[in-house]
């Protein structure tokens, strides 16, 4: 597959571009499937000289060797014809280990670093990497600066540089991290910055939490250029990493669901699997199912943009 990692100025290039990416995704579907492009994967090795800083033996069955063969192995016959992994681990050389890890599978097309915002090294360590087309953003403000979201001269420097590569931002908020209020903050100050919140944005079920409803809400009308990761369903029951069994009931998450959709529209859905890490409360399968059985009222359209297209679109290189 051909994926969309292009730097162009221009939008005429970049519709081309998209264009040809969607549809060597719709070729690359196996029969009877629609295509399905995963943003949210981690991979890790245990048995790699010094470990890895997270998961610990706390996460019990995903304390293990996580790697590339296992998820390509049942994934394809989802009919995910590409995927994009997320860095799990706040060494920054461990960027370059995902990076040489998948360097000759072209399935794994697209790479989401770990890179502490506003941290001295930031510019250098991004312009090494930004060498490689295959990295195309960052995940940020998980594991430091330990402050959080402060928008001090150092963050928004590095928040800038990574406008200005035309590169995006994952970013978790979910209760005390990363608030929403702390989000719009960002993002207004950062306008020309795509932003992803991943996970549903810290939903918890079974009751819609309307303050949640609202700052979710707010948020999305505030930031234009900001999506939401349609990922890891079974967090909302879930009691943090622990072997936990999550509903795979389409009525426990549909008003959720709802909130989401109407809030950030068909556009600025972007599907994901959050793959291991599910595995403690749900299977990837029954996740899928899950999301099929919700868009399916909206059409193949709808569909497609929220489990393919939105993600060829928006995990790409342009310039802001």
């Amino acid at each position: 597959m051909t994926w969309l990692v292009t730097a162009c100025g221009g939008y005429g290039a970049a519709d081309q571009a998209l264009q040809a990416a969607i549809e060597a995704a719709e070729r690359n579907a196996p029969p009877g499937k629609r295509p399905i492009v995963e943003t949210h994967i981690h991979f890790w090795q245990m048995s790699r000289p010094g470990g890895v800083p997270w998961p610990t033996a706390a996460e019990g069955p995903i304390f293990r060797d996580v790697l590339p063969p296992e998820y390509s192995a049942f994934a394809k016959a989802q009919g995910v014809v590409a995927a994009g992994i997320v860095e799990a681990s706040r060494i920054v050389q461990d960027n370059q280990w995902i990076l040489d890890l998948v360097r000759n599978d072209p399935f794994y097309s697209f790479f989401v670093g770990n890179l502490e915002i506003g941290a001295p090294t930031f510019a250098a360590d991004l312009a090494r990497f930004a060498a490689d087309p295959r990295f195309v953003g960052i995940r940020g403000y998980l594991t430091g600066p330990a402050e959080g979201i402060t928008l001090s001269a150092a963050q928004l420097t590095s928040l800038r540089d990574l406008a200005a590569r035309g590169m995006t931002l994952d970013i978790i908020s979910r209760g005390s991290k990363n608030p929403k209020s702390q989000v719009q903050a960002l993002c207004t100050a950062v306008p020309n910055l795509r932003i992803i919140i991943d996970h549903l944005g810290g939903a918890t079920g079974p009751a819609v939490d309307p303050t949640w409803a609202h700052d979710i809400r707010r948020l999305a009308s505030a930031c234009p250029r900001l999506y939401m990761k349609f990922s890891s369903f079974y967090d909302m029951y879930a009691p943090g990493d622990v072997v936990f069994p999550s509903p795979t009931d389409l009525a426990s998450y549909k008003p959720h669901f709802d909130v989401l959709m109407s809030a950030f529209g068909k556009d600025r859905l972007i599907w994901g699997s959050n793959w291991p890490v599910i595995t403690l409360h749900g299977t990837f399968e029954a996740q899928i199912a899950i999301a099929e059985a919700y868009l399916a009222p909206f059409g193949t359209g709808v569909r497609d943009k929220v489990m393919f297209k939105n993600a060829l679109a928006f995990y790409h290189r342009h310039k802001a």
